[in-house]
């Protein structure tokens, strides 16, 4: 019985260890772009203009933008912190980040909607290089949000809101 504790911690110690590995190179990336490509036409552009060189013979077979990477690795990262807290999260009342969740959800998901069919339709009429398009379906302050990476940023809300009510909800059932 103590080893298969020891096992479970272990276990849960290696995952935090490595969602944060994840979440760091996330944001390592991130710091890396926006020094690296300083100028951009519209915001998130920087992350989306790039491929990321991939060791062989993986880059035979593909390559990623860095929103691509930085959307995995964050998605990645947050479930395997989630998983390891699990025992922790059991103790805490969850009805109330639940509902936050469930509207993050909803909002989320109409968003991913919304931007793909605004991203096609403007790609549809104006042409150029789906990856670079800029949302000009609204006024910005500053710059127009990059479609591709706005898209993918808003899919990632949208996916870990999505894995934290049902993990919570499997939580609260005792069914994880």
């Amino acid at each position: 019985m103590w080893q298969t504790m020891r096992l479970a911690r272990n276990a849960n110690q290696l995952m935090l260890l490595l969602g944060m590995i994840c979440l760091v190179l996330a944001l390592l990336i991130v710091a890396y772009y926006a020094i690296a490509v300083p100028v951009e036409k519209s915001f998130g552009e920087r992350y989306v203009d790039n491929e990321l060189p991939l060791i062989f013979p993986f880059y035979v077979i593909m390559s990623f933008k860095p929103v691509t990477v930085i959307t995995y690795l964050s998605f990645a990262g947050a479930v395997l912190i989630l998983e390891a807290s699990k025992d922790r999260l059991r103790k805490l009342e969850t009805r109330g980040a639940r509902i936050l969740l469930l509207f993050l959800v909803f909002a989320s998901g109409y968003e991913v909607i919304w931007n793909f069919f605004a991203w096609f339709t403007t790609w549809r009429v104006t042409g150029g290089a789906l990856d670079l398009l800029p949302n000009v379906t609204h006024e910005y302050i500053l710059l127009p949000a990059n479609f591709n990476f706005a898209t993918k940023i808003t899919f990632l809300i949208f996916a870990l809101s999505l894995y934290a009510t049902l993990f919570l909800q499997n939580l609260e059932q005792g069914t994880s």
